[in-house]
């Protein structure tokens, strides 16, 4: 097998309003793999199925109501790559696939988050840092503040 290197080329990337429910504030991301607006804010629909996927008991000393997540408009697939902290310093994630037009849903293979995404994960890993990890008490604010601002990603 070999892997075609000619297919890989930055990708437009948007930092979408926040969306909050359940006491979670979550930073929504679209990475444009097909065309799409890529400054709509998130549809409802992403949006629902997002917070269905979070955790129900949402804050305590290990879970900060916080977290991220990547919409990833493709082809085949369109992806929801969505990101929470969790045990103080860990990022669990979850993956969610739909064709175009299509319900979200559990992925029909062993779908999961891709080198596009690295860049706002690795962003979105050092806000973290700076803003939660780094000095007492934990400053919720600034972290949901802090947004990955490129205009591509790759």
């Amino acid at each position: 097998m070999t892997l075609n290197s000619a297919s890989f080329h930055p990708r437009p990337v948007a930092a979408l309003p926040v969306v909050r429910s359940d006491g979670w504030a979550i930073k929504p991301y679209r990475i444009l793999g097909r065309e799409s607006n890529r400054d709509e804010p998130l549809s409802a629909e992403s949006t629902e199925a997002v917070f269905r996927t979070l955790p129900r008991a949402r804050e305590g000393p290990e879970r900060p109501p916080v977290g991220f997540v990547i919409e990833h408009l493709a082809t085949p697939l369109d992806y929801l790559v969505i990101c929470w902290w969790e045990n103080k310093n860990e990022l669990a994630t979850r993956i969610l696939t739909r064709s175009e037009g299509a319900d979200w849903g559990e992925p029909p293979g062993n779908e999961s988050f891709c080198v596009w995404d690295f860049d706002i994960m690795w962003f979105e890993r050092n806000a973290f840092i700076r803003t939660m990890l780094s000095f007492a008490p934990a400053d919720v604010q600034a972290y949901i503040a802090a947004r990955f601002e490129k205009a591509s990603v790759g």
